[in-house]
């Protein structure tokens, strides 16, 4: 009997052996790891260069002039913005109106001239939802509201508590125009205007076509910088942007000064010569759809925090909708920084994808200061505008902007950046700059 079962027993076995054979045979066949697809993974956010900043300091104005009795006061330092600025957070707007679609150059002057007001001048359009972190809306704001002048009127502030602030859209012709409730008037007139008065004066210079330009009366002394060029690690870009930087490999290209890294589907490209990198997502490029203002700005600010890219004073200077492009610009005490493209970057582009960044092009130097600067002389709006005029193929009526910065060059010595102050006028959708001519101990620069 015993033997009878044994034999019953081992084909029994045998069946559940080979049962559990097919079914792990088939498990491990059919096994699909629980991993998010590579191209939607986002890159580790524990990477930090440099601290976070916070969205008032990258988009800030770049001039402030008042009018009072026809007399015009301004400057382009931004200390001297701040105290103000930070009293507007006590002020609320309301009742705000559209004015205008197609409100000309005429139009935005006559309002700068015609009344006592200050203006806040900013280099490209700012939507009013990300300025209202500034001057909060009580009523609803409205929708794709931007701007790039806001003329505060402050006319009427005896009899009201009040003022009327215009927000100019030079670039599409929209002008908005509302009241803002201050919340002191004798505050306003000892913490604004009458801080007014101590600064230098400007002159307004109208033209036959254009905006008008404001600049300073007189020339002014300005330092002028040496510093060694400090380079972020690339290892720490690297880790930043690439989803799985493990897998990121590296071929050197000693010819052309070039590193390129990849992962299969975004690339790296690293000029060591003039310390650039050029950062590409192809999944990303190849899904960009058209995002609005408010959104582009806040996303590639966002990104660049995540991994403290701030490793400079950047600043928001560009907007290209139909691109998805923001560029944010280096400036050095309060003066923006243009270079030759042959000698390196001042400026981080930045194209947004569906969810993410396409592309990434930046320096990825830091300024060291060293004790070699020295003071000279930038001269007069009046004068730089007589300077411009003479240029070959400038007509002064087609320069929309002119203002003093720096211009950033190399010498003998290596990592070293000369940093020389200069003025700089914008035509046909690019920035120049006067003819630097060589200066020594307090000796004019920026004009021949």
């Amino acid at each position: 009997m015993g033997l009878k079962y044994i034999e019953q027993i081992k084909s029994l076995l045998l069946f559940v052996l080979v049962f559990l054979s097919i079914t792990l045979t088939f498990s491990i066949w059919t096994y699909k790891p629980d991993y998010d697809p590579l191209e939607k993974q986002k890159p580790p956010l524990n990477v930090s260069f440099e601290k976070k900043q916070q969205l008032a300091d990258v988009v800030k104005p770049y001039r402030m002039v008042f009018h009072e009795k026809d007399t015009w006061r301004g400057t382009d330092r931004y200390e001297e913005m701040k105290n103000m600025l930070n009293r507007m957070h006590r002020w609320r707007i309301s009742n705000m109106t559209l004015v205008s679609k197609n409100a000309n150059a005429y139009k935005v002057n006559q309002l700068m001239r015609d009344a006592d007001n200050f203006t806040l001048f900013f280099p490209a359009e700012v939507p009013y939802a990300i300025f209202q972190n500034i001057l909060p809306t009580v009523d609803e704001q409205p929708k794709n509201l931007s701007f790039n002048k806001m003329i505060l009127d402050w006319g009427r502030i005896d009899d009201s508590d009040e003022l009327i602030v215009f927000f100019a859209n030079t670039a599409n012709g929209q002008l908005y125009k509302a009241k803002v409730h201050v919340d002191s008037q004798d505050d306003f007139y000892k913490y604004i205007i009458d801080k007014s008065h101590s600064l230098e004066r400007y002159i307004a210079y109208a033209r036959e076509r254009g905006n008008t330009l404001y600049l300073p009366a007189q020339e002014e002394k300005v330092m002028q910088y040496t510093y060694l060029s400090s380079s972020s690690s690339i290892d720490k870009f690297k880790n930043a942007l690439f989803t799985m930087p493990k897998r990121v490999k590296s071929s050197i290209d000693d010819t052309n000064f070039k590193e390129n890294y990849t992962d299969g589907v975004s690339m790296m490209t690293v000029n060591t010569s003039k310390k650039t990198l050029d950062y590409v997502d192809a999944n990303a490029v190849d899904n960009l759809e058209k995002t609005n203002k408010s959104s582009l700005i806040l996303n590639t600010f966002n990104f660049i925090n995540e991994h403290g890219g701030w490793t400079g004073d950047f600043r928001y200077e560009d907007v290209d909708t139909s691109n998805n492009k923001i560029m944010y610009q280096l400036y050095v005490k309060d003066y923006m920084v243009y270079t030759d493209a042959s000698v390196t970057s001042t400026a981080i582009e930045t194209v947004w994808g569906e969810t993410r960044i396409a592309r990434y092009i930046r320096p990825y130097y830091k300024l060291v200061s060293v004790p070699e600067n020295e003071t000279v002389m930038i001269e007069s709006g009046e004068r730089a505008i007589e300077e411009i005029s003479k240029q070959d193929g400038v007509d002064i009526n087609d320069v929309e902007e002119i203002r003093p910065g720096y211009y950033l060059s190399t010498n003998e010595r290596p990592n070293v950046f000369i940093l020389k102050p200069t003025w700089f006028y914008f035509i046909n959708g690019k920035w120049k700059s006067l003819p630097l001519v060589p200066s020594a101990g307090g000796e004019q620069v920026g004009l021949e």
